[in-house]
């Protein structure tokens, strides 16, 4: 209910702010961007030219690094109804990490276990090494079984 009145007011104020721009186009040999100078600080000036190459540098290193992401990606598939192979890799763009994919390997499989209502799990096989690609990526596989019994 609250998110239709949220657009459409970001809309009206848009429209507003748009009906003060000035809707001359520039020249074929001017650009969209104002040659002007923008005082950061007292002592530091840029263009806006400048700034808009900066933010977008920045954009796209997120858009590689993204500290938000997981380090992990997950592929799981269900063999039977206790049993799970998973497939895992990590981030390209994040260094170290080893030893990291046993532990992060027993946590989905506690959580497999803890979701299904089992006792524990064992593991019928597992691996782990590098995938050489243009940028090695550390992966790692393996065999789950779920256990049933007492808790």
């Amino acid at each position: 209910m609250k998110a239709p009145l949220i657009v459409a007011l970001t809309l009206a104020v848009a429209a507003a702010g748009c009906s003060t721009l000035d809707r001359s186009l520039p020249s074929r040999t001017s650009s969209f961007i104002p040659n002007t100078q923008l005082r950061l600080t007292p002592g530091y000036t840029t263009t806006p030219e400048k700034l808009i190459y900066f933010a977008g540098a920045a954009y796209v290193a997120y858009l590689v690094l993204d500290p938000m992401a997981p380090n992990w990606e997950i592929e799981e598939a269900k063999l039977s109804d206790d049993t799970y192979f998973l497939g895992m890799k990590k981030m390209r763009t994040r260094a170290g990490g080893e030893g990291e994919a046993r532990m992060v390997f027993r946590r989905r499989a506690e959580q497999l276990a803890r979701a299904g209502g089992f006792a524990g799990y064992d593991i019928v096989s597992y691996s782990e090494g590098i995938q050489s690609d243009l940028i090695a990526q550390r992966v790692g596989e393996g065999v789950v079984q779920l256990r049933r019994g007492m808790q």
